[in-house]
């Protein structure tokens, strides 16, 4: 089984809600989620959006590979109203990212491991380092928590409601 961190973000319709359904999609089509982060509020980051968004970590076991996993997560934001045919910045009502898989470097069309941007985003490192503090970027050879740490993104990012149970 491979160790896979993901994270859900939107802004758009009952995005609890959608988080929820959207976690047992993958559970169902893709392997058992571990654990999960709380839900984050942030500030829209690289666009201008009515709504802030909230985002979530997830740690999950798949057998699938990072391109059979990327399949299941785009159909899966198809199926929850999600038009990647509209600005790669733009509202959503869910986006899934494949952030590590296992310590794998990865670069192939439509998909990058890790996730070319983590260091970046705040709204990323928050959820993920709550989960996963320790965990190395295999890239950058640095914790989770470091990164954070590092992380020059001025956008606000702050917890969202009460912790989830951890499944």
């Amino acid at each position: 089984m491979h160790k896979v961190y993901l994270l859900l973000g939107g802004n758009l319709g009952n995005v609890p809600l959608t988080f929820k359904s959207v976690t047992h999609a993958l559970q169902e089509k893709a392997g058992p989620v571990v654990q999960t982060s709380r839900l984050y509020l942030s500030e829209p980051w690289g666009l201008e959006a009515p709504e802030d968004f909230l985002n979530q970590a997830l740690e999950m076991q798949t057998r699938l590979s990072p391109p059979a996993l990327m399949q299941v997560a785009l159909d899966i934001e198809k199926e929850f109203g999600r038009n990647r045919s509209q600005e790669v910045l733009a509202s959503r009502t869910i986006d899934i990212d494949v952030l590590l898989f296992d310590q794998l470097v990865l670069s192939l069309p439509g998909l990058e491991i890790p996730h070319p941007r983590l260091h970046l985003r705040r709204f990323a490192l928050e959820p993920l380092a709550e989960i996963a503090p320790g965990c190395l970027h295999p890239v950058m050879m640095k914790s989770i928590a470091a990164l954070l740490e590092e992380c020059n993104d001025p956008l606000w990012v702050k917890p969202f409601g009460k912790p989830t149970i951890r499944l």
